[in-house]
């Protein structure tokens, strides 16, 4: 039995062993928050480099939009090219940059939701947001595949698909890491070779192809309208594909508040920026499309890879060469913007508490959420041999999902936060605003709830898992004030 002082001294011991251990815990903690808020004061990104930032991450050109022509046909898809631009990118656009002002920190809509909504829905926005990220980067992945594709011919065709496209497919994601590893500052000045080698192969389609431009193919009468076997028998356009390609391909401006952060003078940049990158995506779409359908105006010949093809009409096996290759870069520089800006989505998820703090970490040399940047691209890599559409469905669900949430966070910060410091503030209010707000959310709720069987499952599924994963984690940290940890961002 023991005695009375050496259980003091046990106790003691205890006592001490517990305090270092608190200190410690302490230490780290205090380290991570100087690592945020080392890095909040470095923004490097300016008008120009958001701009090409903005194209490389949004655009990129309009590689992946043949299948818009092929569901529709061309006169409806160049109409609807602008029509998206109004009331589709535009609220996204003008959202992100009042939101990303009145909360310039990097995490972007991972903040709003929380500061709007609170612990449970920011949780799941975060997940949901990750999820979207992941297909979307393994979407990309899979296109600069296919472009690769026809580089082999048909005779090699079995043999890259089988034993070539899965190691390109590591190299790939090697460098985009490699790039990122280097920063933001690095991916913006990266984006400036993105978006030459996006823009060059259609401008010089543009101009060689000036000549030939037929806007009777293209808007005429004759203009072939493709019809599809629809599930109940009847024959028209494919309406489903047509949505789905012409949101995902004039969508993701929202994605820049991720980097807010980094950006300077936020308030003026954003705008402006946006704009810029939105008015020169719609200008190279639109005429890449009409000069293309002019020389090829069969909707069913229009599919990924298509502008290949139409390179090699208007100016031969040179410009069908260029148009590979642009293609290939064209995806890089994409999944490059990407990764930079979900990684700092899941860098976000991780400051307030919805992902474990380790991926909150920064290098304090160079501002990369690096712990983040390296899951994220694990992820993505796991996605190589999913088809293209099947992923742009997935990609568009969950991000459709994220989407409603972003601009109920607008609207319900407008009534809760009127005092709140917008240096930008979207030009509207009450009714009108919310009558701004509509389009974007009646395709959000038409991708959702008209999307294939398969995709609504895997949705819901994706639903379902974050919600027990939120009151799993509530379960473990016992509070969600200690699951959410808004107070890591200096609010301002």
């Amino acid at each position: 039995m023991s005695s009375n002082g050496e259980k003091k001294e046990n106790g003691a011991s205890l006592v001490v062993t517990s305090t270092k251990q608190q200190q410690n815990e302490e230490d780290e903690e205090n380290n991570t928050n100087e690592h945020l808020m080392h890095a909040k004061t470095r923004r490097t990104l300016t008008f120009g480099k958001l701009v090409l930032f903005a194209f490389s991450s949004v655009a990129g050109g309009p590689y992946g939009f043949e299948d818009a022509v092929g569901a529709a046909g061309a006169k409806i898809t160049l109409l609807m090219v602008f029509v998206a631009g109004v009331f589709w990118s535009a609220p996204l656009a003008l959202m992100t940059a009042e939101l990303s002002s009145a909360l310039p920190e990097n995490g972007g809509h991972i903040l709003w939701i929380d500061k709007a909504f609170g612990p449970f829905w920011s949780f799941l926005n975060g997940h949901w947001s990750l999820i979207s990220g992941v297909f979307e980067g393994g979407l990309f992945a899979v296109l600069f595949l296919d472009y690769l594709e026809p580089a082999f011919g048909q005779a090699r065709e079995k043999m890259y698909n089988d034993q070539l496209r899965v190691p390109f497919g590591l190299v790939l994601m090697g460098l985009v890491v490699a790039i990122n590893m280097y920063g933001m500052e690095m991916v913006a000045n990266a984006s400036v070779l993105f978006a030459v080698a996006s823009l060059g192969p259609f401008i010089a389609l543009v101009v060689i192809g000036f000549p030939k431009l037929d806007f009777e193919a293209c808007f005429g009468k004759d203009t072939i309208v493709p019809q599809h076997e629809m599930s109940d028998g009847s024959f028209g356009p494919d309406w489903h594909t047509f949505l789905i390609i012409l949101l995902w391909s004039t969508a993701g401006y929202d994605l820049l508040g991720s980097c807010a952060g980094e950006v300077k003078n936020p308030s003026k940049t954003f705008v402006r920026a946006m704009f810029t990158a939105m008015g020169l995506a719609l200008l190279i779409d639109f005429l890449s499309i009409s000069v293309g359908y002019s020389v090829l105006a069969d909707p069913t010949k229009w599919e990924d890879g298509t502008f290949t093809e139409v390179a090699k009409l208007v100016g031969g096996s040179a410009l069908e060469l260029v148009f590979l290759i642009g293609a290939a870069i064209s995806t890089v520089g994409l999944l490059c913007t990407l990764l930079s800006t979900t990684s700092r989505i899941t860098y976000g998820m991780a400051v307030v508490g919805t992902l474990p703090k380790i991926f909150a970490k920064v290098d304090p040399k160079n501002n990369n959420p690096y712990a983040a940047m390296i899951m994220n691209a694990v992820l993505m890599t796991m996605l190589f041999l999913v088809p293209f559409e099947v992923l742009a469905e997935l990609e568009m669900w969950f991000y459709c999902a994220t989407t409603v949430m972003k601009f109920a966070a607008l609207l319900k910060l407008r009534e809760v936060a009127p005092a709140m410091k917008r240096p930008y503030r979207v030009p509207l209010d009450g009714i009108w605003l919310h009558l701004y707000c509509a389009p974007p959310l009646v395709c959000c709720f038409i991708v959702m709830f008209f999307a294939k069987k398969v995709t609504i499952v895997v949705g819901l599924i994706g639903v379902a898992f974050s919600v027990i994963m939120y009151y799993v984690s509530l379960a473990v940290v016992g509070s969600h004030t200690k699951l959410i940890r808004y107070d890591l961002i200096e609010e301002l």
